[in-house]
């Protein structure tokens, strides 16, 4: 008797799940209020040259401020540069012998801001942008500022990985993980739309830093019930331990259990089948030709999907409507989109879904260069298609990745992804960086890194209705599929 079998017995789909579901919200409900913080936290509101003598009115845009402030290219007065002298103004002369001044001296038309910034306050009454004047010249700082907590978070998933072995996904059936997959996902949706409330009501970046990072001790607290990996205690030698909670399940799910079937005893047997020899490593994703094959292709695809994931979620500018606006329908979008991934994988398959999200969300970054910047409905139809099209790449690829490696390597596949993926997320402000070069750069970046990753995922194994591989034999034993029904055959003559 496997582990399987075990969880047959008390119950792979229950009341005992739904709680440890539940105990899981509050912790998956933070996360998106920390790792979209920067949307506000790192805002840069409107801004210009401070300059003596200007009008209280930021917003007014008079003859006065066009005798100091050029224009940029498409129209508005420069946020970075002033004039060295001020232009020549209506029936006055002092602008034109400034000006003359100026030029005998051979002195440059504009000057950077050497006096600093003055914001618009008006939607912010202050981000780390305004507080270090993290503009213009200073802006890959602010850019920074998102790589370093992402660099964080890939620090985190290398020293704590090891957990997400002690709580995975193990107490549900094979059946019922796609359901608990997106139900769970459904939390981070809410911490994305919570973070435009948040937000809104908190216009201070100290505060509103305070006021995210507080409730991660309740969140902290709530991990304290939720059930440690049954297989994962098996594994380690800890039976007794593993029987307790295994009987703890059976009884919340209405499970009557066979104590001759169901001792400590059987449950030791059923460990010595489990118990591994060493701890596995990322090494031993790359050792067979089938899973090496498996992994470097995981690993594309994980990073397009979180590259391309927060290159279009942490830029919430020109889309004509204000950033807690789009925050909140950004958010709001990802519900639909994993009732679509819930359906697709279903019946298209966990490839073709995959693939056709990535696709989707390629197709929305590269519509949107050929948009006006003057269309900005269009624009914000394209940005919010494509927020829901990566959110549904990203829902699918924890649903996939997590069917095609063998049990034995399934959290350890699962760690090298994320932390591949994480890389992609902290790369992904800094590509913003590249409008400097070319305007339309990183938007074309984003595009075309998951139009990478779309066809990358074509080149998967489909695992929709196909059991899950237990040993690395299981994935191997698999020659390249062309159908589902090729896939199935090896397991079907393994089971005869």
């Amino acid at each position: 008797m496997g582990f399987e079998e075990l969880l047959e017995q008390v119950g792979g789909f229950g009341p005992f799940q739904l709680r440890n579901v539940a105990l899981l919200a509050l912790p998956r409900v933070l996360l998106p209020l920390h790792f979209l913080l920067p949307i506000f936290l790192a805002a840069v509101p409107a801004h210009r040259c401070a300059l003596p003598g200007a009008p209280a009115n930021f917003s007014h845009q008079d003859v006065w401020l066009e005798a100091h402030l050029p224009r940029e290219p498409d129209g508005t007065l420069s946020s970075c540069l002033r004039f060295a002298y001020p232009q020549a103004l209506p029936n006055t002369t002092l602008g034109e012998e400034r000006q003359s001044r100026g030029e005998l001296e051979d002195e440059p038309a504009t000057v950077p801001c050497s006096q600093g910034w003055e914001y618009d306050h008006s939607e912010f009454s202050s981000t780390i942008a305004t507080e270090w004047d993290l503009v213009c010249e200073q802006k890959g700082l602010n850019r920074a500022a998102s790589t370093f907590f992402f660099a964080g978070v890939l620090v985190g998933a290398v020293a704590f990985g090891y957990l997400s072995d002690r709580w995975e996904l193990e107490w549900l059936d094979v059946e019922h993980r796609t359901v608990a997959g997106v139900l769970s996902s459904t939390f981070w949706t809410g911490g994305v739309m919570l973070l435009a409330l948040v937000g809104y009501l908190i216009r201070d970046w100290r505060w509103l830093l305070l006021a995210v990072t507080l409730p991660c001790a309740p969140g902290i607290l709530s991990l304290w019930w939720v059930p440690e990996s049954a297989r994962w205690l098996l594994t380690q030698g800890h039976v007794k331990e593993a029987h307790r909670y295994l009987l703890h399940c059976a009884r919340l799910n209405g499970r009557p259990v066979c104590e001759d079937s169901f001792s400590q005893e059987a449950v030791s047997k059923v460990a010595a089948g489990e118990r591994v020899v060493r701890r596995p490593s990322y090494l031993d994703l790359f050792r067979t030709p089938r899973l090496r094959h498996i992994s470097l292709c995981c690993v594309v695809v994980w990073f397009g999907v979180n590259f391309s994931y927060y290159g279009l979620s942490l830029d919430v500018s020109g889309l004509g409507l204000n950033v807690y606006q789009t925050q909140l329908l950004f958010g709001a979008v990802e519900l639909p989109s994993k009732l679509l991934v819930y359906l697709s994988v279903r019946y298209a398959g966990r490839r073709l879904t995959q693939a056709g999200t990535l696709l989707g969300t390629a197709l929305a970054f590269g519509t949107r260069l050929l948009v006006s910047s003057d269309m900005k409905s269009w624009s914000t139809v394209l940005a919010v298609m494509g927020k829901a099209f990566s959110e549904a790449a990203f829902t699918t690829a924890y649903l996939f990745t997590s069917e095609l490696y063998p049990t034995v390597l399934r959290q350890t596949g699962m760690g090298l992804t994320a932390l591949v993926g994480r890389l992609g997320g902290s790369l992904a402000p800094l590509a913003a960086l590249l409008d400097g070069v070319w305007l339309s750069l990183p938007k074309l970046t984003y595009g075309g890194i998951a139009l990478l990753a779309a066809g990358t995922a074509l080149l998967l194994p489909e695992t929709r209705q196909a059991q899950l591989p237990e040993t690395i034999q299981d994935v191997e034993r698999k020659s390249a599929p062309t159908s589902l029904q090729e896939e199935e055959m090896p397991m079907k003559q393994v089971q005869n």
